[in-house]
């Protein structure tokens, strides 16, 4: 299982692929993909679960810190760490690396371009998440590499549906682009993300 010293190594040693800014790109936003490791145990990541909003297109859905980006942000590394104070409270320092750009959305109008950057806490921070969380929570690493968390996610919204590969943990599904995100973190740290078992959950799981 990757610690965080392999992940710190694996992140000096990664050069991001960026993604090509077009005309395709109506929105551009960054994440903070937060590690922490406890003492004698493995790492764990922090997620946050989106409250329910009419006019978020991502609403309900489990997400890392993070937003659009603002025209007096510096640049889309203060994107990410601006919303990450905003959202959850937690001020981060200087990241350990930047992960795969990754684009998102639903086409043709909503391709949103997500820059991931990954941050160290040396301990679980006091959260305190805005209207905009729902709720939030650690994930240990080995969850996310064991085969079994692995699932297929049913989705249906507006007459689109889609299968797509994702994990449980909990009562939480992860899948989309915040699933495709981990894809680039635990690539980093030398692993891939297990496929998923013949199992599937769909919006109507609530366990």
């Amino acid at each position: 299982m990757p610690n965080l010293a392999a992940i710190r190594e694996g992140l000096a040693l990664h050069q991001p692929v960026l993604a090509q800014r077009s005309g395709g790109i109506a929105v551009e936003a960054a994440v903070a993909v937060i590690v922490h490791e406890p003492p004698g145990a493995p790492p764990e990541l922090l997620l946050i679960e989106r409250a329910q909003s009419e006019r978020d297109p991502w609403s309900g859905q489990m997400a890392f810190p993070g937003g659009r980006y603002a025209a007096d942000d510096r640049d889309l590394e203060a994107t990410a760490t601006r919303e990450t104070w905003e959202e959850i409270g937690v001020r981060l320092s200087r990241p350990l690396g930047r992960l795969d750009d990754a684009i998102g959305g639903r086409p043709p109008d909503q391709h949103i371009l997500v820059a991931s950057y990954v941050y160290e806490l040396p301990e679980r921070p006091e959260l305190r998440p805005n209207h905009e969380v729902s709720s939030a929570v650690w994930i240990p690493l080995p969850w996310i590499l064991d085969p079994q968390s692995a699932v297929r996610y049913r989705f249906e919204r507006e007459g689109f549906r889609g299968s797509y590969p994702a994990f449980r943990y909990d009562r939480y599904t992860i899948w989309g682009i915040t699933y495709r995100i981990l894809g680039s973190f635990v690539k980093v740290a030398g692993r891939s993300l297990p496929s998923h078992q013949g199992r599937e959950a769909g919006e109507q799981d609530s366990d």
